[in-house]
C-alpha cells in the first residue's frame, strides 16, 4: 500500500512477490523465518504496538530504521494470513535521543563553575556524539585568549590545543571563524570550504585528522548580547544535516550560559578576594592607633595622680577608651565574617566540661545583665555530658547571643538560658523577653550585615552572621523561634563528646 512505498521507497511492482526478508536488515534474516513460525503456532494471537519492542526494517536505498509494529495471525495451520500494521519511529526516537542528548549536556555543564572545567565539560557532550573534534574558543576583549580542544584521538587533540595557543585566529582576519564572530551566525562548510581551515596561514587548524574533514559547524557563542567565544565542530566524514544544526545551535546556548556563568564567578571571587585584602589591611593598620589609644587612656585612667586631673575629664577618658574597645571589637567581627564566609574560621574542637563552659560564658555577662536591671537565669540537668568544643569560640557565640538578648530585653525581665540531652548532641539556647520578630524579620537573623528594625543601630549586624558560623565549624545546628511581641530564642546544638 501508499504507507509501505513511503517507508520502504519500493513501489508494488518492485516488492510485490518477493520474500519479507527483502525488508529486513540482513543480520536479523536468518532467525526472523522461525519467530513467525512460532507466533502462528503460539496461543497468542495477535500483539499489540510496541509489545516486542523495538524492531529495524530496511529501506530500498540501504537505510536502516527503527519501527514499531502489531501483529496478528488467524486461520488454520498451513492456512495462515499474518497482518502487520508497522510504524516508523525514526523522528520520535531522534527527538528522544536529542532531548537524552540536551539533558546530559546541561548536566554536564552545570557540574562545575570553573572556567577551566566549563570548557573542557563542552567538548565532552559534543564528541563523539556531535564531532570527531571540537575546539572551544575564548573571545574576550576583541582577542582570543585560550582554546579547549575534545578529539576522538586525546594524544592528538593535546597537540592541536597547543598549537591553537600558539597561533591564535585573528579576529579581523579572512578565517571562517573571525567571519562568525563578526556575524555573530552558524556556519556550515562543506568539502570543498573546508579546506579554507587548513590554508598554511592558519597552521592551528592544519591536521586536525591529518586531512581536511568532511565538514564544519562554526558557532558563535554569545550570552546577554556579548560574544563570549566560538564553537567549532567537526566530521571526519559525513555531513551535517539541520538537525545536527539544530544540537550544536542548544549545545552552544548551553555552553554560552554556563561560560557566562563561570566568568561571573570567576568577578566574584576575585571581588571577595579583594575585599579580603582590603579588611585585612585596613584592619592590621587600625589595630595599631585603636590599640594605643586603649593603652593610653588606659593609663590615664588607672594611674594614681597627685593632682586631679580637670573636671570632667577622667569621664572623657573612659568614653574614649569604651569607643576604642567597641572598634577593636568591631575589627575581630569583621575578620571573623570574612573568615567564615570563605571558610577558614578554624576552630579547635576539644573535649570540654560543659558546666564549666557555661559558667565561663555567663559569668562575664552577668554584671552587663544586672547594669540594665535584668535577670540571667540557667537551667541545666544535673548530668550534663562533656561536648567536643573549642571553648574561646563558644564563649565568643554566647556574648553574641546574649548580648543580644541583654540589648532587646525590657528592664525587670529574664533572660533564661537553658541546657538539654539530645541523640548525640546537647542543645542550648537562650530565651528574652524583648519584642520579638516577624517571620521576615526572622527569615534574615543569621544574614551579615543585616539588623532589624527593633534596634538602636548598635554594632554591625554581625554577631549572628559569626555565631551561625562558629557553630557550623563545630558541625552542629542553630536556628530561632520568635513572635512580636514574645521574644526570641535562639538554639544551638554542639556535639557530645566521646
Amino acid at each position: 500500500n501508499e504507507g509501505a512505498a513511503s517507508i520502504f521507497g519500493y513501489t508494488s511492482d518492485e516488492v510485490l512477490g518477493r520474500p519479507l526478508e527483502t525488508l529486513i536488515p540482513e543480520r536479523f534474516r536468518a532467525t526472523h523465518a522461525e519467530h513467525v513460525k512460532a507466533f502462528g503456532r503460539s496461543d497468542v494471537v495477535a500483539r499489540r504496538m510496541g509489545e516486542r519492542g523495538r524492531i529495524s526494517g530496511l529501506r530500498k536505498n540501504g537505510e536502516e530504521f527503527p519501527a514499531e509494529a502489531a501483529i496478528s495471525h488467524f486461520g488454520e495451520t498451513g492456512s495462515k494470513i499474518f497482518t502487520v500494521v508497522l510504524r516508523d519511529i525514526t523522528e520520535r526516537k531522534r527527538a528522544h535521543e536529542t532531548q537524552q542528548f540536551l539533558a546530559e549536556a546541561g548536566e554536564v555543564l552545570a557540574s562545575s563553575l570553573g572556567l577551566e572545567d566549563t570548557l573542557a565539560n563542552v567538548t565532552r557532550p559534543a564528541v563523539p556524539r556531535l564531532a570527531d573534534a571540537c575546539i572551544v574558543n575564548v573571545y574576550r576583549g576583541g582577542t582570543f585568549q585560550r582554546a579547549t580542544v575534545g578529539h576522538i584521538d586525546p594524544v592528538y587533540g593535546e597537540e592541536l590545543e597547543q598549537r591553537r595557543r600558539e597561533h591564535p585566529i585573528d579576529p579581523e582576519g579572512t578565517h571562517p571563524i573571525a567571519a562568525a564572530i563578526r556575524s555573530l551566525k552558524a556556519l556550515i562548510l562543506s568539502v570543498p570550504a573546508t579546506h579554507e581551515l587548513f590554508d598554511p596561514a592558519h597552521p592551528s587548524l592544519t591536521d586536525i585528522f591529518h586531512a581536511p574533514p568532511s565538514d564544519a559547524i562554526i558557532l558563535p557563542l554569545t550570552a546577554r548580547d556579548q560574544i563570549l567565544g566560538v564553537l567549532e565542530l567537526y566530521r571526519r566524514q559525513g555531513t551535517y544535516n539541520s538537525n545536527d544544526l539544530f544540537l550544536a545551535e542548544e549545545l552552544g546556548r548551553r555552553a554560552a550560559v554556563a561560560m557566562d556563568n563561570a566568568r561571573l564567578h570567576e568577578l566574584v571571587h576575585a571581588g571577595v578576594r579583594a575585599r579580603d585584602d582590603m579588611i585585612g589591611i585596613v584592619s592590621h593598620d587600625l589595630r595599631n592607633p585603636v590599640n594605643a589609644v586603649k593603652m593610653l587612656t588606659g593609663v590615664m585612667l588607672d594611674t594614681e595622680r597627685s593632682e586631679p586631673f580637670p573636671p570632667g575629664t577622667t569621664e572623657y577618658a573612659r568614653v574614649i577608651r569604651q569607643a576604642a574597645e567597641q572598634m577593636d571589637s568591631l575589627i575581630s567581627d569583621l575578620l571573623d565574617v570574612t573568615r567564615v564566609e570563605a571558610g577558614r574560621l578554624k576552630v579547635d574542637a576539644r573535649r570540654a566540661n560543659t558546666e564549666e563552659l557555661l559558667s565561663d560564658a555567663l559569668r562575664t555577662l552577668a554584671p552587663v545583665a544586672a547594669e540594665k536591671s535584668l535577670t540571667l537565669r540557667l537551667t541545666a540537668p544535673d548530668d550534663i555530658p562533656d561536648v567536643m568544643a573549642d571553648g574561646e569560640r563558644v564563649r565568643q557565640a554566647f556574648s553574641n547571643l546574649v548580648g543580644n538578648a541583654i540589648k532587646f530585653s525590657p528592664p525587670g525581665t529574664e533572660i533564661l538560658v537553658r541546657v538539654a540531652l539530645l541523640d548525640g548532641e546537647v542543645l542550648f539556647s537562650v530565651s528574652d523577653r524583648g519584642v520579638g520578630m516577624t517571620p521576615e524579620q526572622l527569615s534574615h537573623a543569621f544574614d551579615r550585615f543585616w539588623q532589624s528594625s527593633r534596634t538602636d543601630r548598635q554594632g554591625a549586624g554581625l554577631g549572628l552572621a559569626i555565631t551561625k558560623g562558629i557553630v557550623d565549624a563545630h558541625h552542629g545546628r542553630i536556628w530561632a523561634e520568635s513572635k512580636p511581641d514574645a521574644g526570641s530564642t535562639f538554639y544551638f546544638t554542639l556535639p557530645k563528646a566521646g
